[in-house]
């Protein structure tokens, strides 16, 4: 299995819908995720997505529910299975001693968890994606973006401050007793005091634009063919991140340039073709990674 060295993938990711990316609350209040800046000789609060949440929904999560349900694993995983494929795992056990060998299967029949790593129960297995944070395209935030994205030139007219792409938003959860026909439906019951419940946070606006990138290190082409295959998962189901997607918010909608995609095996590859070989290659070895995670994280449930 040869490796190809190093491939960065960048995004520009637009905001279709409110992003409620939260990292707390102000008494009732959702506030969205936020780091500090040094910009303009002060340190100034600017929105951000997180890397964790990214590299989860771009792609673990999609790349991990594709492989369940091309292996026919649904209902059949155990809780160690499942969170290992899911989640990336923890450690419950301990050892002196790396398995090798399981290691060593692993990297055959995997390019998706070669590529993410995890916790086996008594190890940890490395990974080679990095995931960077998803950073708001404002005018603090130009200076880093432009270091980052390379000869990439943001688009005119998106470089305001940050706080120009913060709002807020407000709904009103239900209550029965207030519905049309309560009396009906309901009868003496909808004559009580009502339930309403009104709640609250800041949102980035739709229109918003973030720049976040990921790395692959030492990586082959079938491992940066399951990283793109992953993120046209996420892309297809409306690129979410962030809390509120069952009301409408966290849609990204990506577009995406990659550094190191050529000249490898003396030959250019595209996009396309590397998810094809990605899902070749998982097709041909649905048994052997079934037999793995089983090896791996042993269970009464035969999952061949």
């Amino acid at each position: 299995m040869k490796q190809i060295g190093i491939c960065k993938i960048h995004f520009l990711s637009e905001a279709l819908s409110p992003i409620t990316h939260m990292m707390g609350v102000s008494g009732n209040e959702s506030i969205i995720n936020r780091e500090k800046v040094f910009y303009d000789n002060d340190v100034v609060e600017i929105p951000v997505l997180s890397g964790n949440a990214l590299r989860h929904k771009m792609i673990r999560q999609p790349g991990a529910l594709y492989l369940i349900d091309q292996c026919g694993l649904r209902g059949k995983l155990t809780i160690d299975q499942a969170n290992y494929m899911l989640t990336g795992g923890s450690l419950t056990e301990s050892s002196t001693n790396d398995n090798i060998p399981l290691i060593a299967e692993l990297q055959e029949v995997s390019p998706l968890y070669r590529l993410l790593g995890g916790s086996l129960k008594n190890q940890v297995v490395g990974g080679s994606l990095f995931v960077s944070r998803g950073l708001l395209c404002c005018a603090e935030n130009q200076e880093v973006i432009e270091k980052l994205s390379g000869d990439y030139e943001l688009p005119d007219g998106v470089l305001k401050p940050a706080q120009h792409f913060v709002s807020k938003y407000q709904y009103t959860r239900g209550d029965a007793s207030r519905m049309k026909d309560a009396t009906e439906i309901l009868g003496e019951i909808a004559e009580k005091k009502s339930n309403l419940m009104i709640y609250s946070g800041e949102n980035i606006i739709p229109g918003a634009l973030f720049y976040h990138d990921i790395t692959l290190y030492n990586v082959s082409p079938l491992e940066v063919g399951s990283a793109l295959h992953a993120i046209k998962l996420w892309q297809d189901n409306d690129g979410i991140i962030g809390g509120s997607a069952r009301i409408g918010h966290g849609k990204l909608k990506s577009s995406i340039w990659i550094d190191g995609l050529t000249d490898w095996f003396g030959t250019e590859r595209g996009p396309d073709e590397l998810v094809q070989e990605y899902i070749d290659h998982v097709q041909a070895n649905t048994d052997a990674f079934k037999r793995w995670l089983s090896k791996a994280f042993p269970s009464k449930v035969e999952l061949l």
